[in-house]
C-alpha cells in the first residue's frame, strides 16, 4: 500500500540551529510535520538506534570530525538504517558530486546549499515514490530472504511501474546475485551492464566477482584501473585492501587502507580495520592511533566493535601507559556488546588483562574451534598471554598439556595455512623465544603433513591420503587441512573403492569441511568440490 509523504516522520541532523529551523519550516510547509531535529553525528545516530524515521535530512560536512557521507556509511553498514528510509545529504560543497558518484553506499538524493523549499519538495517526492515502487525488494532483504527478493527484483524488472527505476533494480539485482553465490549470472549481468554504460557500482561488483571466482589478477588490476580514474573510489581502495588482506599481502593491504583513510579519515570500520592490521603487523603505535580515532569518532556506534578497546588497552600496556589501559578496559566492560562469541573472548581476554592472572584465560579453550573464532582473535588472545602469563625460562621445554603451550598448539595447528600467518603468530608471542619457536615447529609441522598429503594424491595413493589427513583436519579445522582432506575424500570415494560405512562417514566428513571453508577459501575452488560431492551424494 502506498504511503503518503505527509505521514512521514524525519529527521534532520545538521549543526547549524538556522538550517535545522529553516528545513523543518520548509517541511511544514508542505505538508510534513513529523519532524525531529539532532544538533550532532553523535545526537543523530542516538536518534536513529532508539527511533524509527522515514527519511533522513542530514548536512554533509560536521566540522572536523565524522560527516553525513561517513553516517550513511555506518549505519548502512550496521544494519540500523532500513533500506526503506530516504536518505538526503544537504551540502554546501559542489564537490561532494565527485564523492557520491563513486559511493557504493550513497544517499537517495542530495542537495547543493542554498535551495528553494520547491526543490527540496520535488526531490523528496521522487526518492518517495522510488522507495514505494521497490519496497517489496527491500522487505525481502531486510527478512533476510535473498531468494525472495531476488524473484521480487526481476519481477519488477519487467513491470512497467518500475521501469523508471531500472538502473536500480539491475544495481541490486546484480548485487544480491553475488550476495548469493551466484556467481556466473551475477557476472554475467555485471559484464552487460558495463556493456551499455560505464558505471562504478558495476564494474566494482564485477572486480569482486572476478575475485571469488579466483580471477585475482583480472580482479586487482579492474580495481586499480577503477582508482586510477576515480581517485576518491573509496569502496575499490577497500575491495583492494581485502583481496591484499586474504592472499597474505598485508603490508600492500596497510599502505592501501592508508590512501582510503587520506580520503575519507572518519569512518569508524574502516579505522579499525587499519588500527587491527598495524596491530597485527606490530606498529604499535599506528595501531594504537588509529584505534583512538576509531573511539573518538565512534562514540555511541554500533560499529565500535569490542575487540578495538582491548587492542587499545594492549597498546597502552605495550607503551606503559597503565591508567590509559585501565580506562580502556572500564569502557569495554560498560560495552553494550555482551552477546555472540567474539563478545565472549573479548571479556575473557579483557578481565585476564585486567586481574593480571593467567589462570583467568582458561575459558579460552572453549572457544578456540569455533568458526568464529578468528584469525585476529587468535592474535589477540597470544599478545594478552604474553602480557600476563609468568615470564619465560631459557630453555623452557613446550609442554602441549598445559597453558599457555596448549592454547598456542590450537591455535598454531588451526590458523597457520602459510609462512605469512605462521610470522603474524610468532610475532604476538613478543620477546618469548618458547612460544614462537613452538608456534614455528607446529606451522612447519602442518606444511610437511599438507605437502606429503598432496604428494600422496598426485601418486593415485587416494586411501593413505585420506588416512593421514582427515582425523587431523578434524582435530584442527586448519583451513589448508581441510581443503587438502575435501579433495583427498573426493578422489578416494570416485575410485569405488570405499566400503559402504567408510563412505557414509567420508561423505559427512566432507561436507562438513565444505561447511566450514564457506567464506575461507575461493568460491571457485568450493564450488568446484561441492559439485563433485553432490554427484557423488546422489550417487549413494
Amino acid at each position: 500500500m502506498t504511503v503518503s509523504l505527509t505521514q512521514a516522520s524525519v529527521l534532520v541532523i545538521d549543526d547549524a540551529p538556522t538550517i535545522r529551523q529553516s528545513i523543518r519550516l520548509t517541511l511544514g510547509n508542505i505538508g510534513i510535520t513529523r519532524v525531529d531535529l539532532a544538533s550532532s553525528i553523535g545526537e543523530g545516530r542516538r536518534r536513529l538506534k532508539n527511533g524509527s524515521y522515514d527519511v533522513v535530512l542530514c548536512d554533509y560536512h560536521f566540522g572536523d570530525g565524522m560527516n553525513g557521507q561517513e553516517l550513511l556509511e555506518e549505519l548502512r553498514g550496521t544494519g540500523e538504517l532500513p533500506l526503506t528510509t530516504v536518505w538526503f545529504m544537504i551540502t554546501a560543497e559542489a564537490s561532494y558530486e565527485k564523492v557520491v558518484s563513486v559511493a557504493e553506499v550513497g544517499p537517495d538524493d542530495y542537495l547543493i546549499k542554498p535551495f528553494t523549499g520547491a526543490l527540496l519538495s520535488d526531490r523528496l517526492a521522487q526518492a518517495w515514490e522510488k522507495k514505494q515502487v521497490l519496497g517489496p525488494v527491500y522487505d525481502k532483504i531486510g527478512m533476510g530472504d535473498i531468494e525472495g527478493a531476488i524473484a521480487q527484483a526481476r519481477a519488477l524488472l519487467d513491470s512497467a511501474a518500475a521501469q523508471p527505476y531500472r538502473s536500480d533494480l539491475q544495481r541490486i539485482l546484480s548485487t544480491l546475485l553475488l550476495e548469493d553465490g551466484q556467481l556466473e549470472a551475477a557476472r554475467r549481468m555485471f559484464e552487460a551492464i558495463l556493456q551499455q554504460r560505464m558505471v562504478p557500482w558495476a564494474r566494482l561488483g564485477l572486480a569482486r566477482t572476478y575475485n571469488r571466482q579466483s580471477r585475482k589478477d583480472e580482479a586487482e588490476s579492474m580495481l586499480k584501473h577503477a582508482i586510477g580514474e576515480h581517485a576518491q573510489y573509496i569502496d575499490a581502495y577497500e575491495e583492494l585492501a581485502g583481496l591484499y588482506l586474504a592472499d597474505g599481502r598485508l603490508e600492500e593491504a596497510m599502505a592501501v587502507y592508508e590512501q582510503c583513510l587520506s580520503i575519507a579519515p572518519n569512518n569508524v570500520a574502516r579505522l579499525q580495520k587499519a588500527g587491527n592490521l598495524a596491530s597485527m603487523l606490530g606498529q604499535s603505535t599506528k595501531a594504537r592511533e588509529l584505534l583512538e580515532r576509531a573511539v573518538t569518532y565512534g562514540g555511541n556506534s554500533s560499529a565500535l566493535a569490542p575487540e578495538t578497546l582491548l587492542q587499545l588497552a594492549l597498546a597502552a600496556k605495550r607503551d606503559g601507559a597503565l591508567s590509559d589501559a585501565e580506562r580502556y578496559l572500564r569502557l569495554l566492560n560498560n560495552s553494550k556488546h555482551k552477546d555472540g562469541l567474539t563478545a565472549q573472548v573479548v571479556a575473557t581476554l579483557a578481565g585476564a588483562l585486567f586481574s593480571g592472572r593467567p589462570q583467568d584465560l582458561e575459558p579460552l579453550q572453549a572457544y578456540l574451534q569455533d568458526t568464529a573464532f578468528t584469525l585476529e582473535l587468535a592474535v589477540t588472545a597470544i599478545m594478552t598471554a604474553d602480557f600476563i602469563c609468568p615470564p619465560s625460562q631459557a630453555g623452557e621445554v613446550p609442554n602441549p598439556q598445559v597453558p599457555p603451550y596448549r592454547w598456542l598448539m590450537a591455535i598454531a595447528e588451526r590458523f597457520i595455512t602459510s609462512k605469512h600467518v605462521s610470522g603474524l603468530l610468532e610475532g604476538a608471542c613478543g620477546q618469548r623465544a618458547s612460544w614462537a619457536g613452538y608456534v614455528r615447529q607446529l606451522g612447519s609441522d602442518i606444511g610437511e603433513l599438507n605437502k606429503l598429503g598432496v604428494q600422496l594424491m598426485l601418486q593415485g595413493r587416494h586411501a593413505e591420503a585420506v588416512e593421514r589427513m582427515v582425523e587431523v583436519a578434524r582435530r584442527t579445522h586448519n583451513t589448508r587441512l581441510m581443503l587438502s582432506a575435501s579433495h583427498a575424500i573426493v578422489r578416494f570415494l570416485k575410485t569405488g573403492a570405499a566400503a559402504e560405512r567408510e563412505r557414509r562417514g567420508l561423505l559427512l566428513a566432507c561436507e562438513e569441511f565444505l561447511s566450514r571453508l564457506h567464506g575461507a577459501v575461493e568460491e571457485g575452488v568450493l564450488y568446484s568440490l561441492s559439485e563433485e560431492l553432490d554427484a557423488l551424494l546422489a550417487t549413494d
